[in-house]
């Protein structure tokens, strides 16, 4: 109000420096909290987007080192590579890196020496040393990985077919399974 009229004056000065009302603080506190959730909402899916491969893990390559680090006994068990989720086979015709996954609802199947076959726990299936289908529920052989072999220049001098059979690698080779490029068993 001005103190000659006694009328009451809307946006002067003084509305320029006016409090916020409850109402207002509780809309922008509302708006903050939603967009510092939304923030972390994004960071959250960002990092659970992407992968985190460590050397040696499932899912990228593994270095097993020189082929003459690894076993060559065609008549030994094959030798287990857990972190990666393979086993390492020997045989006459050369090497295989057998996906440890069972074929038919994706147990984790063990090497039985004492019968010289990989056995299934949970519903039996029952795979040759190699990984061939021997009997159970199983549709189809075991999985295998790709194998890779470079020479001492990192040139590509071996590498596993698309049938997915053993692959021979030459003396002096550096060894790497692809654990992300898997080949689909034989069906029984």
């Amino acid at each position: 109000m001005t103190a000659d009229t006694g009328i009451l004056e809307l946006g002067g000065a003084d509305d320029a420096q006016r409090d916020m009302s409850r109402r207002e603080f509780l809309n922008y506190a509302w708006l903050a909290s939603l967009g510092a959730f939304t923030a972390q909402l994004a960071v959250i899916t960002y990092q659970f987007a992407m992968p985190r491969l460590k050397p040696g893990d499932f899912g990228g390559p593994v270095n097993l080192g020189p082929i003459e680090a690894l076993p060559q006994d065609v008549e030994a068990a094959p030798a287990n590579y857990p972190r990666a989720k393979f086993w390492w086979v020997m045989t006459d015709e050369g090497a295989k890196a057998i996906y440890k996954v069972c074929t038919h609802l994706g147990c984790i199947y063990a090497w039985k020496p004492d019968q010289n076959k990989f056995i299934c726990p949970c519903h039996g299936s029952q795979f040759q040393r190699e990984g061939q289908f021997i009997q159970g529920p199983a549709p189809r052989s075991l999985d295998q990985m790709v194998i890779r072999a470079y020479d001492a220049g990192g040139a590509l001098v071996a590498e596993t077919n698309e049938a997915g059979d053993p692959v021979e690698i030459p003396p002096g080779s550096q060894v790497v399974v692809e654990t992300g490029l898997r080949i689909k068993g034989a069906p029984k």
